[in-house]
């Protein structure tokens, strides 16, 4: 049954109009007797309806029902405009609402979250609550072995659309599991990219709300984790200045199928993401011994000396 509330329409509106519908052209007293509703209120309800712009022609006491694809439809089309507008008002309510929760208790400003278990769903939280885009950075140690598991959360992020930028330390693919996991991201629509080392782990969501890590953050101590959570201040916009700062300094990460069409590309990109041989060796599935060869063919196609040349002839080439 269909919720008529829905477009501003009452039972009784709801009754006449589909009786309307079924029966055209027929006086209101009929309309009255098959729906056993007073005279007055089938009289008042075709008023609202007409006013609805739901029913028009004929003559008062044979009224006419209009198309529900027209009538219908641009009552539904003015109701989803104005809940767009409500929507559109939700951040900037949220934010005054913030600042006044803030005013008044300043503590709401810093928030501890104790214990890995906390920590992982106060990310979750945030990660869920995105509207704009989300920014990270992640380095090693890790408090669990399945860190490199992609969450739930982040994958309803990039499903939604929103915008995820995120900068890893090269250590990270080292770690079983996070080639695997990065390509994964890269494929759903993260932007990422990566540097020699990372100074901190860090989410910022929406450039409102940030968490990073306190201390104990290590496989063995879990429980011990912490981690604080900032919103809504001068904080919050100076980790989203240092987060703006690290990813112009960083290289893009190139992981995907899509990144690379040929062998001699794929090295370049595991080069220059900062991996060490041994984890390139394991990624392309050959041998220290092999990977070393064709590290020196690269170089010397591209008549460079060192991997850093090598990079930025290749970048120069278009081969990345």
């Amino acid at each position: 049954m269909a919720d008529w509330e829905a477009v501003g329409l009452s039972a009784v509106d709801a009754r006449v109009y589909q009786q309307l519908l079924r029966d055209p052209g027929v006086p209101v007293g009929q309309h009255s007797e098959v729906l056993e509703v007073p005279v007055a209120a089938v009289q008042a309800a075709v008023g609202r309806l007409v006013a609805a712009g739901l029913v028009r022609g004929g003559s008062e006491a044979a009224p006419a029902a209009v198309d529900p694809r027209s009538g219908l439809g641009m009552l539904v089309r003015e109701r989803r405009a104005a809940l767009d507008g409500v929507a559109a008002m939700t951040d900037q309510l949220a934010r005054e609402f913030s600042a006044g929760q803030l005013q008044a208790e300043p503590s709401r400003l810093i928030e501890i979250a104790v214990g890995r278990d906390a920590i992982e769903a106060r990310i979750d939280d945030m990660l869920r609550g995105a509207t704009e885009q989300a920014v990270g950075t992640d380095t090693p140690p890790y408090v669990a072995d399945g860190s490199h598991q992609v969450s739930s959360a982040e994958l309803a992020l990039l499903d939604r659309g929103v915008r995820f930028r995120a900068i890893y330390a090269a250590e990270v693919l080292d770690h079983p599991g996070w080639v695997d996991r990065l390509r994964s991201m890269a494929e759903r629509g993260e932007q990422a990219r990566v540097l020699p080392q990372v100074p901190v782990k860090l989410l910022i969501v929406d450039g409102r709300t940030a968490i990073l890590p306190l201390a104990g953050d290590g496989p063995s101590t879990p429980g011990q984790a912490r981690a604080v959570v900032v919103t809504d201040s001068a904080l919050t916009s100076a980790l989203q200045v240092l987060f703006d700062q690290l990813w112009g300094q960083a290289s893009p990460l190139r992981l995907t199928a899509s990144a690379a069409t040929d062998p001699v590309t794929t090295l370049i990109n595991l080069l220059a993401s900062g991996m060490k041989d041994e984890a390139i060796a394991r990624q392309l599935g050959v041998s220290g011994r092999t990977l070393r060869r064709r590290i020196a063919e690269v170089q010397d196609q591209l008549g460079a000396t060192s991997r850093f040349q090598a990079g930025l002839q290749a970048a120069r080439r278009g081969w990345r």
